[in-house]
Order: C-alpha cells, then structure tokens, then sequence
C-alpha cells in the first residue's frame, strides 16, 4: 500500500466512501466529494477531473478525520460551516439550525408581501443564522430589517452573515428573548416573520441522529403541543405591528389550523396556510392593525 504522502484523490476518495458507506450515510460519495474539497481548498468539480492528484499527508489527515465526523452523524453542513439557501452562500455551525429548504417557501410568501403591501421595516424573530432576515435584504432595495435572538452563537453567525452579503447598512441584529428588546425599545415594524422552535417536545428523541444528537434543541423544541412559541409571538406582535402589518410563520405540516386559529383568536385577519413545493401545510399569513 502506498504510503499516506503519496495517497491521489481517487484513493482518498474510494477509501473515505468505504468509511461512510459502512456507517450508513446514504449520500457517502457527494460528502466525501464535499469534505476533501474543503481540505484541498477546491471545487466539487476539481475533485471530480483530478482523480490522480497526490495529496500529502497533513491533508490526508484532516481530510480522514473530517470523514470520521461525518460517520459519526455529524451533519454535513456543520463540518463544512457553510450552507446554500435562495441561492446565497451562508455561515452557519454547530448551535444554529441547519436551514432547510422547506424554509425558502417562507421567504417566497414574505416577498411576496413586502412588494404587495410596500412594507420597508421587517423583523426576524429567532433568526438562528439569519438566513431569512438577510435573504430579505438581499432581494430586496429598500427594507430595513432587525434580527432577533437569545442565544449567542445564532448572534455572531448572523452577524458574520450580514457582514458576508454587505448588509450591515440594512440589516442588524440584537440579543432578546423574542420580542422583548423591540417593545422596550418602542420599535414599529410592517411585517414579523419567524421560524420558531416547533416540534412537540416528546417528537425530540424520535428525530434522525444527525437532528437530535447535533442541532440545537432550544432551536427544535416547541412545547407540549409545538406551539409555544407562536403564542408568544403573536401576543407580542400585536404591540409592534403597524396598521395592516402582517405576519408571517414557518409551521410543521401538521400545525396549520392551530396557528391559523392562534392568529384569528388574536385579531388577525386575511389569515391563509400556504403549502410547500412538496405539498404540506408550510406556512400561515396574517394581516392585524386596520
């Protein structure tokens, strides 16, 4: 066997497909793809057309070690510390949610909105990484939009987001626990929108180990019944809206008549539940204030 300095990609590939194919990982070849083209600090396609390029073995090593995590479930996108989302490159690791792309559908529909309703001061609430936040601002020209969060790892994220698309002009992002720092500082928006914690508390440990035992539970976890969040938030917005201000949630497929009736409960109207491209109940709009 030839020595590790003398190792080409093809060998470090075909060995590092063994290790993941063995530990279960469905997609083995594209994330070993993935994992040496960080290392190498080149494309997937280079990895692709230059099978029979050496790597030495400082590299080989990182490269291995990388796959180790990935064999240990590690998500992915966590190792690679970047994640592709409404066609924007992001920031993210461990202590953020991975954004999926079930979430675009909410990005989409608050868009959507904004252009309708030429609303310009836009709030994120648990924004995680921020990729909803800035992907607003970077589809838009004239909205200004404050990022909120508790924790402090989605903090700096989000601002290295900000900072990566140049939006710090536009975009801010402050620590609070949902809605607090924007009502004791008196601030007005037209539309709240928010991917909250939803999943029922006792669904936890039922999740794929790459979910449960790697992306942060305070992220996940949504109460006894997944709707604490969207409770809070709501009674909270109602403070903040401005007249005909509207809402705008990410849910799981199975909590659409719940928030639709959370949202009416409160006084919101032209209330609607928007399916994804899969076809589940995804997301649920509201307007308050007339």
């Amino acid at each position: 066997m030839k020595q590790w300095e003398e190792l080409n990609i093809g060998q470090l590939l075909t060995r590092g497909f063994q290790i993941l194919k063995e530990a279960g990982i469905d997609s083995y070849k594209l994330d070993c793809q993935l994992l040496l083209a960080k290392v190498l600090t080149k494309d997937k396609l280079f990895i692709m057309l230059n099978r029979d390029v050496n790597v030495d073995r400082e590299k080989a090593e990182e490269y291995f070690k990388l796959v180790n995590l990935r064999k240990d479930k590690m998500p992915i996108k966590y190792i690679l510390k970047e994640c592709e989302f409404m066609g924007f490159n992001f920031n993210i690791s461990e202590g953020v949610l991975i954004p999926r792309p079930d979430t675009e559908t909410l990005v989409q529909c608050a868009l959507k909105d904004i252009e309708k309703n030429n609303y310009k001061q836009i709030c994120d609430v648990c924004c995680g990484s921020g990729i909803i936040g800035i992907s607003i601002g970077k589809l838009t020209e004239d909205t200004f939009i404050d990022c909120f969060d508790i924790m402090d790892i989605p903090l700096k994220i989000t601002k290295s987001n900000i900072l990566l698309h140049k939006l710090k002009h536009r975009v801010r992002v402050y620590k609070s626990d949902l809605l607090k720092y924007a009502i004791d500082n008196g601030k007005r928006y037209d539309m709240v929108v928010s991917n909250p914690p939803y999943i029922k508390e006792e669904i936890i440990e039922t999740l794929m180990e790459d979910v449960k035992n790697y992306e942060p539970h305070i992220a996940l976890n949504g109460g006894e019944d997944g709707l604490n969040f969207y409770r809070k938030i709501i009674e909270q917005s109602k403070i903040l809206l401005n007249a005909n201000g509207g809402i705008v949630f990410e849910i799981g497929y199975d909590e659409g008549e719940e928030v639709m009736r959370l949202l009416k409960d409160n006084g919101f109207y032209n209330i609607e539940c928007i399916k994804d491209l899969s076809g589940l109940d995804r997301v649920v709009k509201g307007c308050y204030g007339l």
